[in-house]
């Protein structure tokens, strides 16, 4: 019965003289009730059909069943076969067949010849990237080799020598020079590039398929008075850079990417000591991007989406998962794509806090606030935050507003969907793929 309908038999009670006003009134109710019970079958009806497109019925046959039936449930006692799933399939696709070796290879000649160049005197070699802050994804990474400079071409070289037009011209001749001694040594594929995803004027350097990175950097201290190891030294560096950082105004403290460059050991530290399953995530954060978004989203950095998950982890509590936390790696992939749509759509400034060997306070970073308050996106680096990591870059854009939908998008599956729509339908799947696939 319609409400109209409802109206016109009322109606006409209410007008047959014969109809006691008790009565109406009982018969009135009893409509009512009728009415109202016909509403809830309606809706009912309504919300099952909706339920049915959202989740169709499976069937005993359907070979894709149990990973349907898959729901996430965070709840103490809840089911977790989801969880279970998620630790035991997807995460350790992101380190299935990674091998060091082709990286250390390439790692191992360019440093052999530039030990031999004749132009270079150098003190020591850093391997960063993902390789040296053990982060790598499988075919989708390259190696970052900093080459900290103490003299070049009979010149030996200060602090200051770096800083100014004068140290961008001493970069841009060294950056020729070894890309020419470089060719000379029978690499074919070598090419100097004046502005990449990170640094400024490096050299790429192919070897056997691997992408190598080659940055000349400022050496600024060691250890006086005695041999120091590398950790020691890329230490020393640190405090002296950054030292010279917080001695200069607030009002004066800018971006440099001299120094940036010269942090590096600095930087492979505070990612490579974090704990193993934390940096599982980091690279299925990195391999959600590297094989499913990067073709549409270029130019993002890697060390950019590492920061942000160990910034998810230092926000959630996450950085030391318990060992009876079998929740935490969703949880963190979770708060790592949120974190990464708030960075851009409420224009959030992720902080990943170091602690006091490396890194620097939240009202250190404040303090430098000037240097990147109007860019778009802001991911501080973790050692120096005059540094944003996704500062814009010359012809290098990037689409934040795409990678924040792709962000919540993903989110949403992990939490409404089933893990068969995740490993099949979502912005994941393609990683996946590419993953079981080797």
């Amino acid at each position: 019965m319609s409400y109209s309908d409802f109206i016109k038999l009322a109606r006409a009670l209410y007008e047959d003289e014969s109809t006691q006003v008790d009565s109406f009134v009982a018969q009135a109710q009893a409509l009512a009730q009728a009415l109202e019970a016909q509403a809830r079958l309606s809706k009912a009806s309504a919300a099952a059909q909706r339920l049915r497109q959202v989740f169709p019925p499976i069937s005993a046959g359907d070979p894709h069943r149990t990973l349907k039936m898959m729901h996430l449930d965070l709840t103490p006692g809840g089911d977790k076969s989801y969880v279970r799933h998620f630790n035991g399939e997807l995460r350790p696709l992101t380190a299935q067949g990674v091998s060091n070796a082709e990286p250390q290879a390439a790692n191992h000649l360019i440093h052999k010849l530039l030990v031999q160049c004749p132009v270079l005197k150098v003190d020591r070699f850093h391997k960063g990237g993902s390789f040296g802050r053990r982060t790598l994804v499988r075919g989708a990474f390259d190696v970052d080799l900093s080459v900290f400079v103490i003299k070049f071409q009979e010149r030996a070289l200060k602090v200051a020598d770096w800083s100014g037009e004068a140290g961008e011209r001493l970069q841009r001749e060294m950056q020729r020079v070894v890309a020419a001694y470089l060719r000379g040594q029978g690499l074919h594929d070598v090419v100097e590039v004046e502005h990449g995803t990170h640094y400024k004027h490096c050299v790429n350097v192919k070897v056997r398929g691997v992408d190598v990175d080659v940055k000349m950097a400022a050496h600024v201290a060691s250890q006086q008075g005695k041999q120091a190891t590398t950790p020691d030294r890329g230490k020393a560096q640190r405090d002296v850079l950054m030292q010279t950082l917080w001695d200069t105004p607030p009002h004066l403290r800018q971006a440099d990417p001299t120094r940036e460059a010269a942090l590096a050991e600095a930087l492979t530290a505070v990612v490579k000591d974090t704990h193993d399953r934390v940096k599982s995530l980091v690279r299925l954060i990195k391999c959600w991007y590297k094989y499913g978004l990067q073709a549409e989203i270029p130019n993002v950095p890697s060390v950019l989406l590492e920061t942000v998950v160990l910034a998810a982890a230092q926000r959630k509590g996450l950085l030391s998962p318990g060992k009876q936390d079998r929740t935490a790696e969703v949880s963190l992939f979770l708060a790592a794509l949120e974190l990464l749509d708030e960075a851009v759509s409420d224009r959030k400034v992720v902080v990943l806090e170091a602690g006091p060997v490396w890194g620097y306070t939240r009202a250190q970073a404040e303090s430098c606030r000037h240097a990147w308050r109007n860019d778009t996106v802001v991911v501080l680096h973790p050692i120096d935050p005059t540094c944003n990591l996704a500062a814009p870059q010359p012809r290098r854009a990037v689409d934040w507003c795409r990678l924040a939908h792709k962000s919540r998008e993903l989110k949403r599956v992990v939490e409404g969907g089933s893990m068969w729509e995740l490993e099949q339908q979502s912005s994941l799947a393609p990683a996946i793929r590419a993953l079981k696939a080797a």
